[in-house]
């Protein structure tokens, strides 16, 4: 059959033409039949003439319907848009469990695409976040993957530095897990991080959770972590987005890292922006777009060259011409690098004393302690989690906390820039056999308005009342400290909604139900020289 009446046929079969804002396309609907006889919904947006086009795959569990407008934009450009219900949402047959089915089904639609009579064989993946996994799921098949706010492996995003990420795990988990939208309020996901053992949190909602009670029951990277990293084996060009305060960051960048050394690609790029993955706690719009850049325009310039060979990428103002481009929060401009870590950067030790960092090591010995109670955690406020107020937020509701090591600069008679990871050597004694240390960057502003940075921290084992070197280190940044403004660093033990407390007593995070308290102690000084190292930017002007 020609494509001349082929294409009468589709309309009259499973679609209609259609027009918004001037623009005339062909909507058809159908369904991917899975290796399981599961068939997935599936629309396909075509511009309103016969040819063939290249192909951009959107897979999403958040209802399909949902991308009409973007989809009609690409049209325009004179893409083929496919965009599909994942299993288990909405149109789609079978039974929806986060991130273990998208290999499957994504690679039976790439297939179920290239077959097509309005395809050239070309296809590439796009959207963020969950949408952002699909892709990276089938990216040996795929011809360029626009990675933003995503990554390829998701015990990185569960489980960052080995611990678990409470307030991402069920503000998203609880309320994706429903064939529509779940009826689960705010208030009552709130009210499951406090319930013990965690295993039945999700039954206090509406209905058992499988995959959460997984995530739960695999505390380590095992098997079934395995089976949903995809890291590494992207063939095409990738170009990623991602954000300082984002949930994906760490397994962005070195999903990144790992894929431009396999196949360093010319057009592989990566731009880190100040955003997270939810509204700002604390507004600030870093000087507007104008310095935060249009991140859009650069995927669709990244598209047409890649799959149709037409232009090219242009990072310009306020870009840099560089693989990499890192958005320096508070100095609000991009700076480049064809390098992570980025070459400007000088790793300095600072050393910790009763409340002070100085660049020398203190004259004389001390000892700071407090009592980490699980029952009482260390609440968070903003940072690197999926919700409302993520990000930048003020601290100060903290400052009078006792379960706290708090330690301060000078007053900066110069700029700070930092750029990358901060990590502390620190020298400490517990009360117990297991516990959590967790180290904030944070801005004492002149006003005395204290802003988060950056976190990060880890397990660890310790035998009762022995001194031990534990390394800790933060997720990266790009911030620059003012002149006139104060460094603080803030050690504790836990961080609560974002990470899941420890409850100090070394049983399974499944099952866990009872806590204990216990008794933190860092040592400083000459003996003990416990130490943050900053990666200090030294830009080449």
């Amino acid at each position: 059959m020609t494509r001349k009446f082929l294409f009468p046929l589709l309309l009259s079969l499973f679609g209609s033409v259609c027009a918004q804002d001037n623009i005339h396309y062909l909507l058809l609907t159908d369904s991917v039949e899975t290796s399981s006889g599961i068939k997935l919904a599936t629309d396909i947006y075509l511009p309103d003439h016969e040819s063939i086009y290249p192909t951009l795959l959107v897979r999403t569990p958040y209802k399909k319907e949902n991308v009409k407008s973007g989809a009609i934009g690409f049209v325009k450009k004179g893409y083929a848009v496919v965009v599909q219900d994942c299993r288990g949402k909405f149109g789609s047959e079978g039974e929806f469990y986060a991130f273990n089915n998208e290999r499957e089904d994504g690679l039976k639609t790439v297939e179920w695409i290239k077959k097509q009579s309005w395809s050239n064989g070309k296809v590439a993946g796009y959207g963020g976040s969950y949408v952002g996994f699909t892709q990276w799921a089938i990216s040996d098949q795929l011809d360029a993957v626009c990675a933003e706010m995503t990554g390829a492996d998701v015990y990185d995003l569960i489980y960052p530095q080995g611990l678990f990420s409470l307030a991402t795990a069920f503000n998203w988990g609880l309320t994706v897990d429903a064939k529509t939208t779940n009826p689960i309020s705010p208030e009552q996901i709130q009210e499951s991080y406090w319930y013990l053992p965690l295993s039945v949190a999700d039954d206090s909602t509406y209905k058992e959770n499988r995959f959460i009670n997984d995530w739960l029951l695999h505390e380590k990277r095992d098997k079934y972590w395995q089976s949903v990293n995809h890291r590494g084996i992207a063939k095409g060009p990738v170009f990623s987005i991602a954000g300082w305060y984002d949930i994906f960051l760490l397994t962005q960048l070195e999903d990144f890292i790992i894929h431009d050394k396999k196949n360093p690609h010319p057009d592989n790029k990566m731009i880190i922006t100040p955003w997270g993955h939810g509204p700002q706690a604390l507004k600030n719009e870093y000087g507007g777009t104008d310095k935060t850049g249009n991140r859009g325009l650069l995927l669709e310039q990244f598209l047409d060259k890649v799959l149709s060979g037409k232009g090219e990428i242009k990072l310009e103002a306020p870009f840099t011409n560089h693989k990499y481009n890192f958005f320096i929060m508070e100095r609000n401009e991009y700076v480049g690098s064809e390098t992570w870590p980025p070459k400007g950067v000088k790793k300095t030790d600072y050393f910790l004393g009763e409340r002070s960092i100085t660049k020398t090591v203190p004259d004389n010995s001390a000892k700071l302690s407090f009592v980490y109670n699980p029952e009482d955690p260390y609440p968070s406020l903003g940072g690197t989690f999926i919700g409302m107020d993520v990000g930048p937020a003020v601290q100060n509701k903290n400052i009078e906390r006792a379960d706290q090591w708090v330690f301060e600069s000078e007053v900066l008679d110069s700029t700070l820039t930092l750029l990358g990871s901060i990590s502390a050597s620190l020298y400490v004694s517990s009360t117990v056999v297991n516990t959590d240390f967790i180290i904030m960057v944070q801005d004492l502003f002149p006003n005395d308005t204290i802003v988060n940075i950056q976190e990060g921290g880890r397990e660890v084992s310790l035998e009762p009342g022995k001194i031990s070197k534990i390394e800790i280190e933060s997720w990266p940044t790009g911030y620059q400290l003012n002149r006139g403004h104060k460094l603080r660093i803030v050690i504790t033990s836990s961080w609560f909604p974002r990470y899941n407390r420890n409850l100090n007593t070394d049983e399974p995070t499944y099952l866990a139900r009872d806590s204990k308290k216990a008794v933190q102690t860092i040592y400083l000084g000459p003996g003990h020289p416990s130490k943050i190292t900053l990666p200090v930017f030294i830009p080449d002007r």
